[in-house]
C-alpha cells in the first residue's frame, strides 16, 4: 500500500498584510463558469486577449470573489489529503486559505497553457518575519517569470475577522521586487541569478546570498533539471539547495523536516512499486516455465510444433526473469519493513534463472 506524503499546513499570517495600490474592479465572470477549474479557465481564456490579461483577470476574480477563512478546518494526520477535492470545495464555498488560492491560480493558469508553479515559503511585513508559512504562485509570461499572491491581494484579518480590501500590489510582480516580502523555502523559486539567503531576508540585508557571494545561480537550467526529475529526486534536490542557502530559521527547519519525511515516504513507495513490478515479471517467467514442464509431462514424444512452443515459452521465461532481476536491482536503500520480501524475491529470481538455464540446456 502506498503511503501518502505529508503536506505543509499553511496558516497564512494575513493579519499583518496591508493593502496598497490600485483596487481590482469587480469581475463580470458569470457564476455558472466559476464552479470548476475547467469552466473558469475556459471563460477567462476566451475573453482576455493576452496572457498577462488572463492572469490579471484570474487574480482579480480570486481577490474580489473569494474570502479568507479565518478559522480553517485542518485534516487529521490519518486522513488523506485530496487536492482536487480541496480546490472544488474552495471554489464552491468561495473561501479558503493561501494554499487553496494558490492552487486555484496554478491550476487555472495551466489550463490556459500558461506555465505556473505553486510555491511554499514565508513572508515579512513591515520588516518583521511572520510566524506562519505561506503559499503563492509563479507564472511564465513572455519568457519571464512573475510572482502572484492572491491571498495578500484580497485584504487582511483584523480582530479575527477578514476585511476585504483587494489590491494589485501582489499581481505580476518581478522576482527582484517580490523577494522583499516573500521568501520561498526552495531558493529556485526566487527566480534570481543571485538568490538571497534566509539570513539576509530575515535581517533585511539586500544583495546576493552571503554563503555564495558572487556565485551565479542558473535558475533556468536548474528548473529544466527539476522538470525532468522524479518526485524523489526533486525533494532530495530541494533539501540540498536549502542547505546551501545560509542559516535557516524555525520555519525553514520545519519545512526541511517535513521534506525529509516525504523523501522517506517516496523511497518506500518507490521500493514498493519496484517490488511489485519485479514480482509481476517473476510470475510471468514462472508461468512460462511451468507451461514447459506441463507440456513435457503430457507429451512423451515432442513434435516440431511442440518444440516451437517450448522454445517460445522458454524465451518468454528467460526474458521475464531477466527483467525481474533488473527491476529489483533498482531498489536502493530498502526500508526495513520491505527487506525480507525483497531478499526473498531476489533469491527466488536467482533460483528460477538457474532452473530456466538448466531446462534450456536439457532440451538442447
Amino acid at each position: 500500500m502506498k503511503i501518502k506524503p505529508l503536506t505543509l499546513l499553511l496558516g497564512c499570517c494575513l493579519s499583518l498584510c496591508t493593502a496598497y495600490g490600485q483596487s481590482p474592479a469587480q469581475t463580470d465572470i458569470p457564476d455558472a463558469y466559476t464552479t470548476s477549474l475547467d469552466s473558469l479557465a475556459f471563460y477567462i481564456d476566451t475573453h482576455a486577449k493576452t496572457e498577462s490579461d488572463k492572469l490579471k483577470d484570474l487574480y482579480t476574480w480570486i481577490t474580489t470573489k473569494m474570502s479568507y477563512n479565518v478559522y480553517p478546518t485542518f485534516i487529521s494526520v490519518n486522513e488523506k489529503r485530496d487536492e482536487n477535492k480541496e480546490i472544488l470545495q474552495a471554489l464552491r464555498s468561495r473561501e479558503g486559505v493561501c494554499r487553496h488560492f494558490a492552487l486555484i491560480f496554478r491550476e487555472v493558469s495551466e489550463r490556459m497553457d500558461i506555465p505556473a508553479f505553486f510555491i511554499e515559503g514565508y513572508t515579512k511585513s513591515n520588516g518583521t518575519v511572520t510566524p506562519e508559512p505561506h503559499a503563492w504562485c509563479a507564472a511564465l509570461i513572455g519568457g519571464q517569470w512573475y510572482l502572484y499572491d492572491p491571498t495578500f491581494g484580497m485584504g487582511y484579518v483584523s480582530n479575527y475577522r477578514f476585511v476585504r480590501k483587494p489590491n494589485y500590489r501582489y499581481c505580476r510582480v518581478s522576482p527582484k521586487d517580490f523577494i522583499r516580502t516573500h521568501m520561498p523555502f526552495d531558493p529556485l523559486w526566487q527566480f534570481l541569478s543571485n538568490p538571497l539567503s534566509f539570513q539576509d531576508f530575515d535581517e533585511g540585508t539586500s544583495g546576493p546570498s552571503t554563503q555564495d557571494a558572487g556565485k551565479e545561480f542558473d535558475f533556468a537550467d536548474t528548473l529544466r533539471t527539476y522538470l525532468r526529475q522524479t518526485p524523489l529526486q526533486q525533494l532530495t534536490a530541494i533539501n540540498e539547495r536549502i542547505r546551501h542557502n545560509g542559516r535557516s530559521n524555525r520555519l525553514v527547519d520545519y519545512y526541511v523536516q517535513l521534506n525529509t519525511s516525504n523523501i522517506a515516504v517516496h523511497r518506500q513507495n518507490e521500493v514498493y512499486n519496484l517490488y511489485k513490478n519485479a514480482l509481476k515479471q517473476y510470475n510471468r517467467s514462472v508461468d512460462n516455465y511451468n507451461e514447459v514442464i506441463r507440456y513435457r509431462r503430457a507429451n512423451r514424444k515432442i513434435k516440431k510444433e511442440g518444440k516451437k512452443l517450448i522454445e517460445n515459452w522458454l524465451t518468454e521465461a528467460s526474458v521475464a526473469i531477466t527483467s525481474a532481476g533488473e527491476v529489483l536491482q533498482q531498489a536502493q536503500q530498502v526500508p526495513e519493513q520491505y527487506e525480507t520480501a525483497v531478499n526473498n524475491l531476489r533469491k527466488a529470481i536467482e533460483e528460477t534463472e538457474s532452473k530456466i538455464r538448466q531446462l534450456t540446456k536439457e532440451i538442447g
